[in-house]
């Protein structure tokens, strides 16, 4: 292995695009495992090399980023965590991980797939510092400044983002006038939203918060322009990002969040 390479285990949406466009910038080679029926796809010129594993296939992940030389291994992209339940195919080294798993939880299969990584002599990174000019920042970041309600709703709202997430359900929150309208689950955030539209009132906000002992190597807060579509689409108008989430090609987000009339704000317990 060499400090010249770095693997990246590529589910969907933009997030590893980006991290594989910052890699080459950096003058590092970057291999990439694209999970099937997960991944946009990546594959050369845009990286060096490339291959495709069903969800599960850790025997065939952990031998291509051994035989390409990786030093370091960022998971990144979303997985659909329902397939976990109906379609992932995990192979023995997958069987012989679940087995060690204490309970269940999205979380600690990530964390329990970072340990083997580690055990096989492989360094797993946080993308969030491959992209440090994504992640959100403290204040209103764009659109109009909050009246007094919604400044209750968008700390109520933090509040109880982290204690969901504390609990491993999920990482956002719909709030309106101090009671929690929906919660993130399996389903993940656009699907929320779209089922918290119609219980919501006019001026609710929607909070997405980092997990209290969130291990930033593992599926860090994310937002992206589809979720900001979605909460147009249901009337949804106020945004709070606990500060660090990562926003994903931050200034086309918060320019398309400006034409839409979404504010977003980012959010810090102090």
């Amino acid at each position: 292995m060499t400090s010249d390479t770095v693997g990246i285990v590529a589910g969907g949406g933009v997030l590893p695009g980006l991290l594989a466009d910052a890699i080459k910038a950096a003058g590092k080679r970057c291999v990439v495992v694209n999970l099937k029926g997960e991944s946009e796809g990546l594959v050369p010129p845009r990286v060096d090399a490339a291959t495709t594993a069903p969800v599960g296939a850790l025997g065939k992940t952990l031998k291509f980023l051994s035989a390409q030389g990786a030093h370091e291994v960022l998971m990144a992209g979303g997985v659909d965590k329902t397939r976990l339940f109906r379609t992932a195919r995990p192979d023995l080294a997958a069987l012989k991980l679940l087995k060690t798993l204490p309970d269940s939880g999205d979380d600690r299969m990530l964390r329990a797939v970072t340990l083997l990584l580690e055990q096989e002599g492989f360094r797993v990174g946080a993308p969030v510092d491959w992209l440090p000019e994504q992640r959100a920042v403290a204040g209103r970041m764009v659109g109009r400044k909050a009246d007094a309600q919604r400044e209750q709703d968008l700390a109520f709202g933090l509040q109880i983002a982290q204690a969901v997430g504390d609990l491993e359900i999920g990482q956002t929150v719909v709030v309106c006038k101090g009671c929690v309208v929906a919660v993130e689950a399996v389903e993940g955030t656009d699907a929320m939203l779209r089922r918290a539209g119609p219980l919501a009132k006019r001026g609710a906000v929607v909070v997405k918060a980092i997990k209290p002992n969130q291990d930033h190597r593992l599926d860090m807060p994310t937002v992206g322009i589809e979720t900001l579509a979605v909460m147009s689409e249901h009337g949804l108008r106020w945004l709070g990002l606990q500060v660090g989430c990562l926003i994903l090609d931050r200034q086309a987000f918060l320019k398309r969040a400006k034409k839409l009339g979404i504010s977003v704000f980012g959010l810090s317990n102090s």
